[in-house]
């Protein structure tokens, strides 16, 4: 397991993996519906390192807000003046998030920041799933409308063009 995880996906931590396989299987209630042991544990672990990579990408903007990383001690290589900005950001973003419509911001939270998916928040919200997406996508034009565009440069975003020129080398597969 550990070596196909290694060389299937050399990013993850694969000790993390392989625990958070172990007690996602060890917390079902039936195992009868488990033909193949071996297979399914290597499915478990896949669908684990793919949950940690959609996380990632919806998470981005979470990093940006610094919801998620406000507790974490500031990079050491970073000067004062690079944390102080960063710190100036986070508020930033903060408020423009804080400043959208109840239920935008609402949507906007769950699903960039604590990564909750859309069906789920639509299930939660009791409203359409395609309220969800567009809840979300206008709360990001509409914060990053308010930027400037030193600003934007700032955030830890993957700009389009990077990502369609990834895609294109890699032929369409990130």
């Amino acid at each position: 397991m550990r070596v196909w995880l290694r060389a299937a996906f050399p990013a993850v931590d694969v000790d993390d993996v392989v625990q958070e396989a172990y007690c996602r299987i060890s917390g079902l209630e039936h195992f009868d519906h488990i033909d193949d042991p071996r297979s399914y544990f290597f499915r478990a672990a896949r669908n684990v390192v793919l949950e940690q990579i959609r996380r990632e990408r919806v998470v981005s903007i979470g990093a940006a807000s610094g919801l998620a990383d406000l507790d974490n001690a500031p990079d050491p290589a970073q000067s004062p003046e690079e944390i102080v900005a960063g710190r100036h950001m986070i508020t930033r973003i903060e408020r423009l998030i804080d400043a959208l419509p109840d239920r935008a911001r609402q949507v906007f939270r769950l699903r960039k920041i604590e990564g909750m998916a859309q069906r789920d928040i639509a299930l939660r919200l009791r409203i359409p799933e395609t309220a969800v997406e567009n809840d979300v996508a206008r709360g990001l034009l509409r914060i990053l409308g308010q930027l400037s565009e030193e600003e934007k440069a700032e955030l830890p975003i993957r700009r389009r063009a990077a990502r369609h020129g990834k895609r294109r080398e890699t032929g369409g597969r990130l």
